[in-house]
């Protein structure tokens, strides 16, 4: 909600690696650091590595006040994970959580005209801050818009407007501040509009005292609405003003949703099925430090193969992300970082228990959930692209003797989502196991959630499945796993695990898109899309020698504010100009102009299947001059102009080349298998997992999926009483690594590091009963 003044302030950063003594003073030397431009990450230039750079980093910047007798602000809508903000050496302010957007206000640490900023920044793993785990990477840095806000002391709170609809009545909640000495009086003007046509208006007297907060309530009736629907994504826009020159506005959508026990979704009361993927938010090269624009074009891409639906996995994205499913009318799915992943460790790293174990912890771990819920929910609320708050993903990955203290702190989230916004319903994401699938209104099932449970007793959606270790150019066809390819009228709908590649501190977990990490579909993609849109798929590039080079962009013209950028294609062709599948590096430089590569002025483009793809940015305004080679080829050359901003003069700039260290902590051997996802012949196999039971399970294979490539270093499967059969244990490639009898007792098998993503049991001669599979390694 933007106020009267508010001004990026992505440009001109200095940076360094680490935390130097003195960095928050004034007049700090700062000249041999880095010049960066916001968004910015630690761990950039990043490709999908399952390490990072973890550890600390400085920003510093110069801003003007012109006002210092109005209030001033900063607003971040990301910083990765610990902010120590300071203004003229004076510490304004701490944030702790990485996916929230947070305000700062600094009016009196200001003074007129230059005054410097610096930022603290820390990525380190914390005991007491959500995410404790996950199977993404946790790039520092600040990695999403800055702003500097300017606005009168009686104001609009920040993202203070709360818009509901029901029927033709929308209802405005309206928070004002007075932050000054002296009571104001005046009058607050709302007009609602559509397509810049005022439909109606209102008019209110407001009085506030020095130092006072209220809200203030109002409603306005339409005499028609349209609905919003991803089919037609309608939006309205409330304009609000203070007769102070305040102005608010908020844009914002007529619908209603209903999950159903029997029924599945309802879209403005009407059935409608979900069908769509999960994204991560990063991208090749800039880690999660991702322009609007390449935000625009991950959910343009869903949308373009058919789907309707995004699950924003597994953290609160950036607004501009909800922004853009409003605008292309896609629903979403807004998650919360509380989350868990298999084979977790001792405590120290992204793999370790979802909940801590520890007592000491727990407090502040559960107030940082909180907190980060409370945000995400007031940045988001009136984007009606949201059709639910989830309150976690897979959180099951938790110490046994603690998971009755997540539970609870499961049900405290859905009930705080609820007091926030009782308009939306509170999911429990990755609810598969333990029985967190009770505590929300709605329970989203991951992997083998989707044959486990068949009509439960409470509203539910295939939150994950298809997990396939793939690159391009893939196979062309379905992902389809657990029967997700039948309609179930009960079931709210599916979601493919997942849209993009991605960074993951599991190996080759990163790979399980059908879109790769450079932003070029695999066949799969086009198998989605010719079944959900009738659209058949491109003719594949044949195979043999490109005998030239082409480069190409989808704009022309870039902003050079830290939102813009362009997607640049680069292609091996033939004599006729048509791709071939011809694999090589390629080249890309910056002859001319400001602008970078996530490496620099220049880069090594690996090109797969005749296709290679980056996104290119500038924060200076003139011409670019690209130039594409390779070994054999003539070089390609492109022309981007940048507007807006300082012009590119050819100054000095000193680029990082990338992170001091990447660390990566694959930790000692331990349990891998516990609560995965299990694939069976005959009925589901979960118990064979989850360890809580002597009962088995009966059947001619069992497949075990890890969810990443692991180094196997030992397999235990215990079988259950019976006949004497033949068994077979192998990893996800084929191979057989032990065999037997089932009457021999329990198999146990060492291996040297076997580098594997699944372990299949096999009883060849025809069903057995198998109690558990344990693996381990690391």
């Amino acid at each position: 909600m933007p106020s009267t003044c508010k001004s990026l302030i992505n440009r001109s950063w200095k940076f360094t690696y680490g935390d130097p003594s003195g960095a928050t003073e004034p007049g700090y030397d700062d000249s041999d650091w880095y010049d960066v431009g916001l968004p910015h990450s630690f761990g950039q230039p990043y490709f999908m590595e399952a390490g990072f750079y973890v550890g600390r980093g400085v920003y510093r910047r110069d801003f003007v006040v012109e006002h210092p007798d109005k209030r001033v602000a900063l607003e971040f809508q990301g910083v990765f994970q610990d902010a120590d903000v300071y203004v003229n050496g004076h510490h304004v302010g701490r944030h702790l959580g990485g996916y929230t957007a947070f305000e700062m206000d600094v009016s009196e640490a200001v003074r007129p005209g230059i005054n410097q900023l610096t930022v603290r920044v820390s990525n380190e793993w914390n005991p007491r801050l959500a995410p404790r785990a996950g199977e993404h990477v946790f790039n520092g840095g600040i990695y999403r818009d800055v702003s500097l806000i300017v606005s009168e002391k009686a104001r609009f709170a920040w993202y203070g407007t709360a818009v509901t609809t029901d029927g033709n009545r929308v209802e405005i909640a309206t928070e004002l501040v007075n932050d000054g000495d002296t009571p104001f009086e005046g009058q607050l003007d709302a007009v609602v509009s559509l397509d810049g046509i005022e439909l109606a208006t209102v008019s209110a007297h407001i009085s506030l005292e020095a130092g006072e907060a209220t809200t203030h309530r109002t409603q306005l009736l339409l005499d028609e609405v349209r609905q919003w629907h991803p089919a037609t994504p309608v939006l309205y826009q409330l304009d609000q003003r203070l007769s102070n020159g305040e102005q608010a506005s908020t844009t914002f959508g007529f619908r209603t949703v209903e999950f159903t026990t029997d029924g599945g979704f309802f879209l403005n009361g009407e059935h409608y099925l979900i069908n769509g993927a999960n994204v991560h938010q990063d991208h090749a090269g800039w880690s999660d430090a991702v322009s609007h624009a390449g935000i625009r074009r991950d959910v343009a891409m869903i949308k373009e193969c058919g789907m309707n639906f995004i699950r924003g996995s597994h953290y609160p994205h950036h607004e501009q992300f909800a922004a853009e499913c409003d605008r292309q009318g896609l629903l979403f799915w807004s998650e919360l970082h509380f989350w868990g992943v298999g084979g977790h460790d001792a405590e120290g790293y992204w793999n370790a228990s979802a909940y801590p174990p520890h007592e000491e912890d727990r407090a502040e771990f559960e107030e940082s959930c909180l907190r980060a819920l409370t945000e995400m929910i007031r940045v988001n609320r009136n984007h009606p692209s949201i059709i639910v708050w989830s309150v976690s993903n897979e959180p099951f990955f938790t110490d046994a003797e603690v998971m009755p203290e997540a539970k609870k702190l499961i049900t405290r989230l859905v009930d705080l989502a609820h007091q926030l916004d009782p308009t939306r319903p509170a999911a429990v994401g990755g609810a598969q196991r333990g029985g967190f699938d009770q505590l929300g209104d709605l329970a989203g099932y991951n992997g083998d959630g989707a044959a486990l449970f068949h009509q439960p007793p409470w509203p539910s959606l295939v939150t994950e499945y298809g997990s396939a270790i793939e690159d391009r150019p893939g196979v062309y066809g379905p992902r389809y796993t657990d029967g997700v390819e039948i309609e179930h009228p009960w079931r709210a709908g599916i979601a493919l695990w997942c849209a993009f590649h991605h960074g993951s501190i599991i190996t080759d977990m990163s790979r399980m898109g059908f879109i790769d990490y450079f932003r070029v579909p695999l066949r799969s993609y086009y198998w989605y899309r010719n079944k959900l849109r009738g659209i058949e798929p491109p003719v594949w590039p044949r195979e043999g020698t490109a005998r030239a080079l082409r480069l190409s962009s989808d704009t022309e013209t870039i902003g050079t504010d830290g939102t813009d950028d362009a997607y640049l294609r680069v292609e091996l062709v033939d004599e006729s100009g048509t791709v071939i599948s011809d694999e090589r590096t390629v080249t890309i430089e910056v002859l001319e102009g400001g602008g970078l590569f996530p490496t620099g002025t220049s880069i090594e483009l690996p090109v797969v299947d005749g296709i290679g793809a980056i996104e290119f940015r500038s924060h200076y305004a003139g011409v670019n001059v690209l130039r594409a080679s390779a070994e054999g080829l003539e070089p390609a050359t492109l022309t981007i102009l940048a507007t807006g901003g300082p012009e590119w003069t050819g100054q000095p700039r000193k680029l990082p080349s990338g992170p001091p260290s990447r660390r990566y902590r694959p930790g000692s051997e331990r349990l891998l298998s516990a609560n995965r996802p299990v694939f069976s012949s005959g009925s589901p196999a979960h118990n064979v997992t989850d360890y809580s039971t002597e009962h088995g399970w009966s059947g001619e294979w069992v497949r075990v999926d890890l969810e990443g490539a692991w180094r196997l270093r030992r397999i235990e499967v215990r079988f259950g009483e019976g006949a004497d059969v033949p068994f077979v244990i192998e990893t996800d490639d084929g191979a057989q690594v032990a065999a037997g009898l089932t009457g021999g007792g329990p198999a146990r098998v060492e291996l040297d590091a076997l580098l594997a993503h699944e372990v299949w049991v096999r009883f060849p001669a025809g069903p057995a009963e198998l109690i558990e599979v344990r693996v381990y390694g690391h």
